[in-house]
């Protein structure tokens, strides 16, 4: 029998079933002996990042201009014209251009702002521009190799009468997005003139933003052309006792400086160049500055530029580490400007450390008190300098006025803020290139050491080496009314490592 209809198909169905079984049993096995067999391709290693050198780039430092009185012929004030204001300024830009290892430096020109420049002469070791421009000076040094130039300067002026009494000294700086300069002050009698350069050649938009003693001012936003140069009465934005100023910059690059001139009635009480500060930080350093004993003679400035508050120890450096008298409990209000007087410091030479638990920046004044006025014998006539927060480095170049220009006496100070002693080596060079033998110095661990015994006569440069030191140079000048000074604080060698890292891909 055939069966029925449905038994057939029942069948037909399970035939294919154990067909399709069969396929599938068939199929696996041959995959299987296939991975069995199956080996991966061998391997062909990672691929090592690749370090290529991208050069470096020529070095750009920009000078302050000279200090000028806000007057009509600026723009600015009108004064009355019985009222001598003005004093005869001797001027001093100094540019150090310093061949490594002794080598002949490669080629650097100087000039204004927004010009080529001329060409820099070499004399054995070095490139030394000497000039008396009154306005804001640029140093360009080509790169030696793949080493950026090895390059510092420096902007003095010299006034022994009127308003601008006082010998200024600032270093020469590299363009920047961001610069912080703390001191200065605008009260009634007081004035503060930002001085803004773009040497690039892309415009720049730039925002000035101050704070004062009871917290920040409203921000100023102001268009740098390329070769620019611009100027801000700080006073028109805003009356403070004390201030800080952070510069910042869309676009181009720029360099910031602000001209302090402080009267007391028709009285001189000095006038100073106020260079950038070191960035904020929670460990700041300040130094190393002269001190005296007389109280009122150096105090230090601090910027809290945050949003909380920020509570502060200061560290005295001087043989070895100790905490400033009355500073133990310090709390800087968010956004505020604190002065602290430096009183009951030993006189001599000394440095700061300050630490914090939110970021600061800030700077050190010293103040020289000075003879009777002419205009008012009944007050004393007074001199100023500040000092910005520096970064320790290794190496670094501080660029001095040759042959006793301006000045009358030079002196150098290193500050070893490490945990550990140090040998710090010193070298001095001449204008005609010729570097000294080498100075070693030891200095204890959280010390600094007055360099009374090095000569400097005739140097227009000194190069220090060392492991994270601070180095400045104090310049005195001696008039009949009083001694006037100024502190240039060691410029670090510009040149970093300048490789990048490639990393590639295998597929």
């Amino acid at each position: 029998m055939t069966g029925s209809p449905v038994s057939r198909l029942r069948r037909v169905l399970s035939g294919i079933g154990r067909l399709i079984t069969a396929v599938f049993v068939l199929a696996l096995a041959a995959g299987l002996a296939l991975a069995a067999s199956w080996r991966p391709p061998a391997s062909q290693g990672a691929i090592e990042p690749t370090q290529i050198d991208v050069g470096a780039a020529p070095l750009t430092l920009v000078c302050p201009p000279a200090p000028v009185l806000p007057t009509g012929d600026g723009g600015d004030l009108d004064y009355d014209d019985q009222f001598d204001t003005t004093g005869e300024t001797a001027l001093a830009d100094l540019g150090v251009v310093l061949g490594r290892d002794g080598a002949e430096p490669e080629p650097a020109t100087g000039g204004s702002i927004g010009t080529d420049g001329n060409a820099i002469p070499v004399v054995g070791s070095l490139r030394l521009l000497n000039t008396e421009d009154p306005e804001p000076l640029q140093l360009q040094a080509e790169p030696s190799g793949q080493e950026t130039a090895f390059a510092a300067g420096a902007s003095l002026s010299r006034t022994d009468t009127g308003d601008l009494r006082g010998l200024t000294a600032a270093p020469c700086t590299a363009p920047t997005s961001s610069a912080w300069l703390v001191g200065g002050q605008t009260e009634l009698g007081s004035s503060a003139r930002l001085t803004l350069t773009n040497p690039g050649e892309t415009a720049a938009t730039v925002t000035v933003q101050a704070w004062g003693s009871v917290g920040p001012v409203d921000p100023v936003t102001l268009a740098l052309e390329p070769g620019g140069v611009s100027s801000v009465l700080l006073e028109a934005v805003t009356l403070e006792p004390r201030l800080g100023v952070h510069v910042s910059s869309e676009g181009g690059r720029f360099t910031a400086s602000i001209q302090e001139t402080v009267l007391d009635g028709l009285v001189s009480q000095g006038s100073d160049v106020i260079t950038a500060a070191a960035d904020p930080s929670t460990e700041l350093h300040v130094g190393p500055i002269p001190v005296l004993a007389d109280a009122g003679t150096a105090m230090l400035r601090l910027l809290n530029p945050g949003e909380e508050r920020a509570e502060v120890s200061i560290d005295v450096l001087t043989e070895g580490a100790s905490t400033l008298s009355g500073t133990d409990a310090l709390v800087i209000e968010p956004g505020t400007v604190v002065d602290i007087a430096l009183d009951g410091i030993d006189e001599g030479t000394a440095a700061l450390r300050i630490t914090s638990d939110q970021p600061v920046t800030g700077g050190a004044l010293i103040v020289r008190q000075g003879g009777p006025s002419e205009l008012d014998p009944d007050q004393s006539l007074a001199e100023r300098a500040w000092l910005p927060a520096t970064d320790p480095a290794d190496h670094g170049l501080l660029a001095l006025p040759a042959d006793g220009a301006l000045v009358d006496e030079v002196a150098l100070a290193l500050t070893n803020p490490g945990a550990e002693d140090q040998t710090v080596t010193v070298h001095t060079v001449d204008a005609d290139g010729q570097r000294s033998a080498p100075v070693e110095i030891r200095i204890p661990a959280s010390s600094t050491s007055g360099l009374g015994d090095l000569d400097v006569n005739g140097a227009v440069a000194v190069e220090v080496t060392g492991t994270q030191v601070l180095a400045t140079a104090t310049l005195s000048a001696t008039t009949d009314q009083g001694t006037m000074v100024g502190v240039l604080p060691m410029t670090p060698d510009a040149h970093s490592d300048q490789s990048v890292t490639v990393h590639v891909g295998t597929n």
